[in-house]
Order: structure tokens, then C-alpha cells, then sequence
């Protein structure tokens, strides 16, 4: 999302309730949201349904923005905290005591983005909630952990337990 600009008339308008404005920011800014929405819900659906009530919050509390320039770090996070609580019963944090942490090992081979989307899409649901905030959303131990409602702790563990997957998934799809 950091690679999108937004016309600071654009943000004047919205801010002002023009439904034009609205529109279109709605329009620029649909996919990514949806994006960020379906990586953790995992479903169209339920990616829609908070994607809509995203936006229903968004342009209800617009007026409540007092830095108009962080406006879409704003909207991704009203985003992705409606995204987790809607998901909120179905993230399960699996116990990693039994998991050998191994030590990251080098790989030549190649691998594409739908074998990464395949690896994580099959990560327990507390791991990947967990990989996708930290490492593709950017938030801190400390952000996810109360968006999860986790300890900053379980939120590292479960962090490495999620990367140690991912290269046991990938070395395994790269094998195959």
C-alpha cells in the first residue's frame, strides 16, 4: 500500500463528505484492502463482508482523522483489526513445543509467488495470522499481540514456528 500516493485534493474532498471523492478513493484503494482482508480471513466472502464494513466504518469516522496524510495506514488498519475480529474464533494458536526449530539453510532453487502463496495459505491459522501481520503488514511483536490478543511472546514463537514451516513447506513443493 506504501507505493500508492493520494492527491491531497482528493483527501480534502473525502474529508469534506464528497461522495465523488469518496468514490474514487474507494475505487483506488478496493484491492488492496480486499487484499489485505482475504490474506486473513481466507475467504471471498468473508474478505467482502469486512471489506464493505471497513468502508462503512472508514467514511462514518473520516471526520475523526487528524492526520489527513496517514490516511491510508488509517483505512489498513481499520481494515485488518475487522478482519481479525472476524476471525477472531477461528485463529488457533497450536502448541510448537514439539516442533524442531532448525537453523535457516541456504537454497539455490527457485521458487514463484504461488508456491509462497500455497506455503503460507497452509500455515495453522494462529501462524499465519501471526507471519502475515509481522511480515507482509509490516506491524511490530507488539501491534500484532493486541490486535491477536496474544502475548508479544506467543506472537515471536509463533513467528518462528510460522518461518520454520514455510521452509519445510518450500523445500517440500521445491522437491516435488
Amino acid at each position: 500500500m506504501d507505493f500508492l500516493k493520494l492527491d491531497t485534493t482528493l483527501i480534502s474532498n473525502v474529508l469534506r463528505g464528497d461522495r465523488s471523492a469518496q468514490f474514487q478513493l474507494f475505487e483506488l484503494t478496493k484491492g488492496m484492502l480486499y487484499s489485505a482482508c482475504y490474506r486473513i480471513v481466507h475467504d471471498e466472502d468473508e474478505a467482502n463482508d469486512v471489506l464493505q464494513d471497513s468502508y462503512v466504518e472508514i467514511f462514518q469516522k473520516i471526520h475523526s482523522l487528524k492526520h489527513p496524510e496517514a490516511l491510508l495506514s488509517w483505512m489498513k488498519t481499520i481494515t485488518i483489526r475487522k478482519a481479525i475480529l472476524q476471525t477472531r474464533k477461528k485463529i488457533h494458536f497450536e502448541p510448537i513445543e514439539d516442533v524442531k526449530m532448525e537453523s535457516s539453510e541456504e537454497s539455490d532453487a527457485w521458487f514463484d509467488a504461488e508456491m509462497l502463496d500455497q506455503a503460507i495459505e497452509s500455515l495453522p491459522t494462529g501462524a499465519r495470522a501471526v507471519f502475515l501481520l509481522l511480515s507482509v503488514e509490516g506491524y511490530s511483536h507488539r501491534e500484532a499481540s493486541k490486535m491477536l490478543g496474544i502475548s508479544e511472546n506467543t506472537s515471536k514463537s509463533q513467528l518462528n514456528y510460522a518461518k520454520t514451516l514455510l521452509k519445510k513447506r518450500i523445500t517440500k513443493l521445491l522437491q516435488a
